[in-house]
């Protein structure tokens, strides 16, 4: 774990948002809902590939592997995941969430998402937080509370990254 820690003694919504994923982290696995809405599902789809680049950079990376992606469009068709995935990525890159290797399908975090991602709490950085639900992700698969919490990481993301 990273030595950055915050300076405040009170928890932070952001630390209470965290609590309760390091809570769920150890909860078992769970199917996705078939009720879960797109928009539910590309916030999972942000937070998880943000958490992988984050480990990575400077290098860039691939967004997320096959199994991190079948997570994410699980009870999905196949078509209706592959317009996810493709849209996924193409707003993160046009909104400037990331930055895509010339003539390449990798990426990088750019300068104000790395800032995010460096945002220091009780439990380490956020992106640290967020590379532990990630292997949880690729493990064992989320509990439907860790997916609740995931996307509201991603909540808290986009409305930090809209003051910058």
């Amino acid at each position: 774990m990273n030595a950055i820690l915050p300076i405040t003694a009170e928890p932070t919504p952001l630390d209470l948002l965290l609590d309760r994923a390091m809570t769920s982290l150890d909860l078992p696995a769970v199917p996705m809902d078939s009720d879960v809405s797109v928009r539910e599902r590309f916030m999972e789809f942000m937070v998880l590939s943000l958490a992988n680049l984050f480990g990575k950079t400077p290098i860039a990376g691939s967004l997320l592997d096959r199994t991190l992606t079948r997570r994410v469009s699980e009870g999905m068709d196949d078509g209706e995941a592959g317009k996810l995935t493709l849209r996924a990525d193409d707003w993160m890159r046009l909104e400037g969430l990331l930055r895509v290797q010339e003539g390449q399908k990798a990426y990088t975090l750019n300068r104000p998402s790395m800032a995010v991602l460096c945002t220091a709490t009780r439990h380490g950085l956020l992106g640290e937080v967020m590379e532990k639900i990630v292997a949880i992700y690729a493990s064992q698969g989320p509990s439907t509370e860790l997916r609740l919490v995931t996307r509201q990481i991603g909540a808290y993301i986009m409305t930090r990254l809209a003051r910058s």
